[in-house]
């Protein structure tokens, strides 16, 4: 910045100035010493234009940091403001969802409510079922111990009854065994009184309502009508008693007392004169 200039101070009166311009032989004149003047004004006008310039490049910084302060102003207005939306959808959603999840809170405690009920009843029924468990297995023991009972007792009869079976079967020498599905053996003894355990057999078919015999040992000759006959009046008791008279009369003839002693049936027990008695 240029120094100010100021004139040094003089004292100057009206009547020296005067005096001064009348021995000069002309008008009075006064010396305002412009020069001096001149070059101080000079001095202060390039000072203006120094601060001058100096004002608007601080106008123009400070413009321009205001702009640019204003800028980021603006922007970080925008940027919460776009923080504040966003902000606020998510507090929509988050409503949202807590109102789904209150929602989906009351369906599950009224589930849950209906479930206990549920639970309740069902341990109510799983009681009532304990206690006719209960109930049942003890009638089921009881019943279980009474079958036990009773299947020792029919073993037991049944081992009588096959003794008893044995015995008659040896006594009246037949038998009777299933060899398959609707056919039944018949094996007779006793009738050969040189051979007592010889075996006469034949097989009888009982699957049809027409009774067949497919196998016979030893043949008869009168088969054919024996079962014939078998059809016709359905006796089956009379026609084994006629095969068994069959089969004796394949037998060859024996002395008359041997011939005797067979007629009265295949032994000399009682039980089997009654019984196979062929007439």
């Amino acid at each position: 910045m240029a120094t100010s200039y100021l004139a040094p101070h003089r004292p100057v009166s009206l009547r020296s100035l005067f005096d001064v311009s009348a021995s000069k032989g002309g008008t009075p004149t006064i010396d305002l010493e412009w020069g001096p003047f001149h070059a101080h004004v000079e001095a202060f006008l390039s000072a203006i234009d120094v601060y001058t310039i100096r004002a608007k490049t601080e106008i123009a910084n400070r413009a321009s940091e205001h702009t640019t302060s204003v800028r980021d102003l603006h922007a970080e207005k925008d940027e919460c403001e776009r923080r504040i939306t966003l902000e606020r959808e998510r507090e929509v959603e988050m409503l949202a969802a807590i109102e789904n999840e209150r929602l989906t809170l009351a369906d599950l405690t009224s589930s849950l409510s209906h479930i206990q009920k549920t639970l309740a009843k069902v341990k109510e029924q799983s009681a009532s079922l304990e206690t006719e468990l209960t109930s049942l297995t003890r009638e089921v023991n009881i019943t279980k111990a009474e079958k036990e009972r009773q299947a020792k007792v029919l073993d037991e009869m049944r081992g009588r009854d096959g003794d008893e079976l044995r015995a008659l079967e040896e006594a009246l020498g037949w038998k009777v065994e299933g060899v398959k599905q609707d056919l039944l053996l018949m094996k007779f003894t006793l009738l050969d009184p040189s051979d007592p355990e010889r075996e006469f057999s034949l097989v009888v078919d009982v699957s049809k309502p027409e009774y067949s015999v497919p196998n016979c040992s030893p043949p008869i000759p009168n088969l054919p009508e024996l079962v014939k006959q078998l059809n016709t009046d359905r006796e089956f008791f009379a026609f084994i008693k006629r095969v068994r008279k069959a089969f004796r009369a394949l037998i060859p003839p024996q002395d008359p007392r041997a011939m005797f002693e067979d007629l009265s049936g295949p032994g000399q027990r009682p039980i089997q004169l009654s019984v196979t008695s062929d007439d």
